[in-house]
């Protein structure tokens, strides 16, 4: 698929009414980076997320929230530029979570430092489950004859010193023993 259909897909998908159907592991492997986007389709990625944020202040029923056109420029673009690796997709769920309420509720008040707290919540919870999970159940394959005889598992740091430990002492308790 060409970049400009990407775009025009992931801008599509944040654009739909309802509950987005992404799960945030889909959203973050499949999602397309705000960064990219910005390069092929800039107007359009702006103006839908200055869509997004707009309907997220008409939901959020507040008496101070974000109402001005400058102010909603001022937070679209904020937001590309303080979180530029987040994909278009990952802001959506971001969104739909504020909506119901998964990032606090919000007493009156919509503005910059609301959306940027539920990223900054998103990235430090969310996405970081994501993170993990991509790169524990990676297998990684090596060997160059044949390949399906030689397989690593990565593991944590915590698996590797305590292996460690084990190699170490393993030789003081046998030596012991004798």
């Amino acid at each position: 698929m060409t970049p400009q259909k990407l775009t025009q897909n992931a801008l599509q998908t944040i654009s739909k009414a309802g509950v987005c159907s992404l799960t945030p592991h889909e959203a973050f492997t499949k999602g397309l980076n705000v960064r990219k986007a910005l390069r092929i389709a800039p107007q359009e990625t702006r103006a839908a997320l200055v869509g997004l944020v707009g309907s997220l202040c008409r939901f959020i029923d507040a008496k101070r929230t974000i109402t001005t056109d400058e102010d909603l420029i001022f937070t679209v673009e904020a937001i590309l530029e303080g979180y530029p690796a987040l994909t278009l997709e990952e802001l959506r769920l971001i969104v739909d979570g504020m909506k119901r309420g998964q990032y606090g509720k919000f007493y009156e008040r919509l503005k910059l430092p609301e959306i940027e707290a539920a990223i900054q919540q998103y990235e430090g919870t969310t996405k970081a489950e994501v993170l993990e999970r991509i790169h524990v159940h990676k297998v990684v394959e090596r060997g160059t004859d044949d390949v399906s005889k030689i397989k690593c598992e990565p593991q944590t740091i915590a698996d590797v010193r305590r292996k460690q430990w084990f190699e170490k002492f393993k030789r003081t308790t046998t030596n012991s023993s004798e």
